[in-house]
């Protein structure tokens, strides 16, 4: 192994092997849940998988040893730090946002558990990707930090109840705080000197951030000017936020780039990343980006506002209500809370109520409203302790393509359907999605064995939205195109459209299909139509075609039966 300075460690230096090939080697994936989860058979099995991802929460981090807890740190830490790149400069992410959360949860425990796993280099302690080359580099005038995460209401509870132990809080008093949508989009560090945008900063790795102000110039909803008469604009401000693309703005720029023959993109935060960092701030111009403000900095009044009540900002809430004055937007559904259960209340509409909002968003973020309070709570190395984000369960997730099968519905619609490796997304396990018609398998760009991305809003169909294409790379022989049938896989006879021009391919045997028999009966018995109980599925199966995936083999019904030859004069053996 090359000799390093620890100061220089990286995430790899523990997977290396030793020279004398004592250490575990990676081993192909022979199923992880045959193995002891956190043995080293499992750490040397485990794949950058959303799936082997998510198994990383089984560990008993404990129970490990020191070498084994290291060799596990390496491979996590390193997959980490390729999905901030992929993620915070690449804009072209490989990986769920749940598969990453488990992945940093996993370093976190570790380094709980093994303090000696835990070093400024480790991408525990990065607000963020390291920034991209493409735009001047620029040191933020405060640092700007990011948020932890919790996955549950006790999470949550805990961290609660640590604020109010922290700040000696009598939990029947009332603590002002002020809870707000988790906008998904990219931090901006907006920079004003004397009411003038000076600066717009990516939030980069929290102290240095990427100079984007022409394209930031070109986002209508950010003012060039701050409002208000005199007195009320500071000499300087830095007033943190989020950039996004509202839904609709986000359909109108997909069908565009599908009416110029352009790749879609998977989701507004992508869409909005992309906008935000073209070289051309005229392409920028075009992509109808928005900004919630959500956040303070450094505030500096000057001379001539001392005694107008502008010298000190007390609170987050009132803050937010000088950016309103400035013409700064700021998001109509912030609420201001005293209890843990108001939260609680705020989590609960949202969480019903994701999709009918006019941006995307992934969870709740809670903060201390009095900024004395906060500075009382201090922060750690990347996030401040008086605010949290809760985050609701994923409603986008990566996940394989493992076939393409084709459907017959009662009305003799040829559908073709996505047969997904299973996957949680938003609550529920995902397996099989419609594909609708060839035309669109086509209009997707998926092939069977693609990373496809997965998306599920509230009790909707759960949708293929489309392959995560930098997945391909090297894998090139394991993927193939799919091929719609020709002819009905249920009763043979030839597909055809409707109707000339019709996108929807059917079968034409309306009489005697056994599938589109079958779907009928089903449809009939359900609980819309005559609602007959025990007339489900398999019934309807055995009633319109009893033949299907009727074994061919007496093996099936008695797999133990012996078949014994005895010839005449001899005896059979015993």
């Amino acid at each position: 192994m090359t000799n390093r300075d620890d100061s220089e460690q990286l995430a790899w230096d523990f997977d290396a092997p030793e020279s004398d090939g004592s250490s575990a080697a990676v081993v192909a994936d022979e199923g992880l849940a045959s193995l002891t989860p956190g043995s080293e058979r499992w750490i040397a099995a485990l794949q950058p998988t959303d799936a082997d991802a998510m198994r990383l929460d089984k560990v008993d981090v404990a129970s490990m040893s020191a070498e084994a807890a290291a060799r596990l740190w390496a491979r996590v830490a390193a997959w980490v730090e390729s999905d901030q790149i992929a993620y915070y400069i690449d804009d072209a992410p490989v990986s769920s946002d749940a598969a990453y959360d488990a992945r940093l949860r996993c370093l976190q425990s570790l380094e709980a558990q093994f303090p000696s796993l835990d070093s400024p280099q480790s991408p525990t302690h990065r607000v963020g990707g390291t920034f991209s080359n493409d735009f001047a580099s620029v040191r933020h005038p405060s640092r700007m930090m990011s948020l932890d995460d919790v996955f549950s209401i006790e999470e949550l509870r805990e961290w609660y109840d640590g604020v109010l132990r922290g700040l000696d809080w009598p939990e029947s008093k009332p603590l002002p705080m002020t809870c707000e949508v988790k906008i998904d989009g990219l931090a901006l560090n907006l920079i004003y000197r004397n009411g003038v945008l000076e600066q717009g900063l990516t939030r980069g790795d929290g102290v240095t951030g990427e100079d984007i102000t022409l394209n930031v110039r070109t986002i209508s909803t950010i003012p060039q000017n701050l409002a208000g008469p005199e007195e009320d604009i500071p000499e300087f401000v830095e007033i943190r936020g989020e950039v996004f693309m509202r839904w609709d703005d986000f359909n109108k720029l997909n069908a565009e780039n599908e009416d110029a023959g352009r790749a879609p993109f998977a989701n507004p935060r992508n869409a909005a990343a992309g906008s935000l960092r073209q070289k051309d701030p005229r392409i920028t111009a075009t992509r109808r980006l928005s900004f919630y403000a959500h956040g303070i900095g450094s505030l500096r009044w000057g001379a001539g506002h001392a005694g107008n009540g502008h010298d000190v900002v007390n609170d987050q809430s009132e803050a937010y209500e000088l950016y309103k004055k400035w013409g700064v937007p700021v998001s109509p559904h912030n609420r201001e809370v005293t209890s843990f259960k108001e939260i609680l209340d705020m989590i609960d509409y949202y969480g019903e109520h994701r999709g009918d909002i006019e941006h995307a968003l992934d969870g709740i973020v809670v903060k201390v409203d009095d900024l004395g309070l906060q500075r009382s709570l201090g922060a750690t190395s990347r996030a401040p302790r008086w605010a949290i984000a809760y985050k609701y369960p994923p409603e986008e997730v990566n996940t394989e393509l493992l076939d393409i099968t084709v459907q017959v519905g009662r009305t003799g619609r040829v559908t073709p359907v996505a047969v997904l490796k299973p996957v949680y997304v938003a609550g529920s396990t995902v397996s099989r999605t419609t594909l609708h018609n060839p035309f669109e398998v086509e209009r997707k760009g998926v092939l069977i064995g693609d990373t496809v991305v997965v998306r599920k809003a509230g009790d909707v169909i759960p949708e293929l939205v489309g392959p995560v294409l930098e997945r391909r790379k090297g894998r090139e022989g394991q993927i193939r195109r799919f091929v719609m049938p020709t002819r009905c896989p249920s009763c043979g006879a030839e597909l055809a459209p409707a109707k000339e021009g019709d996108k929807d391919i059917r079968c034409p045997n309306v009489e005697s299909c056994p599938a589109q028999l079958t779907e009928r009966i089903i449809n009939l018995a359900s609980r819309k139509a005559f609602d007959i109980e025990h007339l489900g599925d398999q019934s309807a199966i055995a009633l319109t075609n009893p033949e299907e995936d009727r074994p061919d083999s007496i093996d099936t019904y008695a797999p133990n039966i012996t078949e014994i030859v005895v010839k005449p004069g001899e005896e059979p053996e015993p």
